[in-house]
């Protein structure tokens, strides 16, 4: 074997290892699969009224369980894999869970908690992170709490007149920003593991 060969076999092991530490702690999946789903919830919510949080009820656990498909095609793919068990379990716990503790804590914040389990026991610091910021932000939304302050500030702008029905959509806007804050974030992450093989 003559050392350009060598050299290339060498490259070529290295980016592997490069893959493999990239999808060890992968976090761009559930982030852009969230995302996505918040998005489509917060679009649902005033179009359907009824629908918002019935539909977040119906995609969690289907988002849950796009995630572990998708890792169980990695997995096929490229031999790397395991992640995706995790991603199961939570789908089930989603369905069993949801009609009896989504109504009192949100399903944002049940969503927050099974991702911040799934991060420690894949010692995910980024994916943790994202979890707190989407059960927070999701669960205090829930209560009404983010999209008042929302009412408050177009009050004392004297924006709001509560005649004209302004910012009815206020709580879609919440969920719509926070739905496309975890998709960048999830392309940042996405970028970064991208980084790490070449």
């Amino acid at each position: 074997m003559d050392s350009a060969t060598a050299k290339e076999m060498l490259g070529d092991v290295g980016a592997v290892q490069r893959q493999a530490k990239g999808d060890r702690r992968a976090t761009s999946v559930p982030l852009i699969v969230f995302g996505l789903i918040t998005l489509i919830a917060a679009v649902i919510e005033p179009m359907v009224d009824w629908a918002g949080t019935p539909a977040l009820f119906l995609l969690a656990p289907v988002g849950f369980l796009s995630v572990a498909l998708i890792y169980r095609r990695r997995e096929i793919t490229f031999g790397l894999g395991g992640r995706e068990r995790a991603y199961t379990v939570a789908a089930i716990s989603m369905l069993l869970l949801l009609p009896i503790l989504g109504l009192a804590l949100g399903s944002y914040a049940l969503v927050g908690i099974a991702l911040i389990v799934i991060a420690m026991l894949q010692r995910n610091l980024q994916l943790a992170i994202w979890a707190l910021v989407f059960g927070v932000v999701g669960g205090l939304e829930h209560l009404s709490l983010i999209s008042n302050r929302l009412y408050s500030v177009a009050d004392s702008l004297s924006i709001y007149r509560s005649n004209d029905g302004y910012f009815s959509w206020s709580s879609s806007l919440v969920f719509g920003i926070l739905g496309l804050a975890l998709i960048v974030g999830g392309l940042l992450a996405q970028h970064a593991e991208r980084g790490s093989d070449g």
